[in-house]
């Protein structure tokens, strides 16, 4: 058994002091054996909310997966957008973009869908490439199916329920047949605030498609804050959906998808 919390959307500089102490006391009372974050660890990527959100890693002592969001990227220093976008990003969370991990259990594939620059009006959304995609299906084709295949990164390529705001992707139809390709068991994603389950695929394999709520910031998009815990056993994945409610994080929902079996959407608002 392996247990993974994935948080998405810090948000560094939008956050209350109390909320961090409560997801640090969760995060070390759970005991995972990973914590995945699906971007946003800041909200205009300047140095003190990066140094926060690296004492944050470094507090709940547990190790960590990440890739970043569209408000890792400067926002306002056109300069550090264009040629540095991802200098402080490197420096305080990591030198890789587009991580793997691979373990007994599950085959982790990270995709870095932030730009510094789109053929768009909002640069906000996000694009994975041609590029992007073939190394995760080399990576992929590396790794034994037996294991748990699981892709994250931040920006949704899947229709989520109830999403309060519009996100475009670019290579969001190519992605989507190549997490079917691969028989992509979980795919994590954030940047809506907004966490749901849906499923994508057919009678032959079907993907879960986790999104998360915003796990810190007071920019709440009508949900509370909240994270997803993972629990990976040998036939199924359960879900476990929490919130934040008064002074503690409670689970609200949960959801176990069997392997090789077609399930129905759930909301896990």
């Amino acid at each position: 058994m392996t247990k993974i919390i994935h948080i998405s959307d810090l948000h560094f500089g939008t956050t209350k002091d109390m909320t961090i102490k409560l997801l640090q006391q969760k995060i070390k009372e759970m005991q995972p054996d990973l914590v995945v974050i699906s971007g946003d660890f800041t909200q205009v990527s300047s140095k003190d909310e990066f140094r926060i959100a690296q004492q944050f890693l470094q507090d709940i002592g547990v190790p960590f997966f990440a890739v970043p969001g569209n408000h890792d990227v400067p926002p306002y220093n056109l300069y550090k957008r264009f040629f540095e976008p991802y200098k402080r990003y490197k420096h305080y969370i990591s030198e890789i973009l587009n991580p793997t991990l691979e373990t007994e259990d599950f085959a982790l594939a990270g995709i870095n869908s932030a730009r510094k620059f789109l053929l768009h009006w909002n640069w906000a959304n996000g694009a994975i490439n041609a590029k992007q995609r073939e190394k995760v299906k080399e990576f992929y084709q590396n790794t034994s199916r037996h294991k748990w295949r699981i892709c994250i990164f931040h920006h949704p390529i899947h229709k989520v329920d109830e999403m309060p705001i519009d996100v475009a992707v670019f290579g969001k139809d190519e992605t989507l047949r190549l997490m079917h390709e691969m028989k992509v068991d979980l795919v994590l994603t954030g940047h809506v605030h907004h966490a749901s389950i849906n499923m994508r695929g057919d009678n032959h394999h079907q993907t879960v498609y986790l999104s998360a709520s915003t796990a810190l910031s007071s920019r709440t998009r009508g949900q509370q804050n909240g994270f997803n815990e993972i629990i990976l056993n040998d036939e199924d994945i359960q879900i476990k959906c929490h919130a934040l409610c008064s002074d503690t994080f409670e689970e609200l929902s949960s959801y176990t998808h069997k392997r090789q079996k077609a399930q129905t959407a759930k909301d896990c608002a």
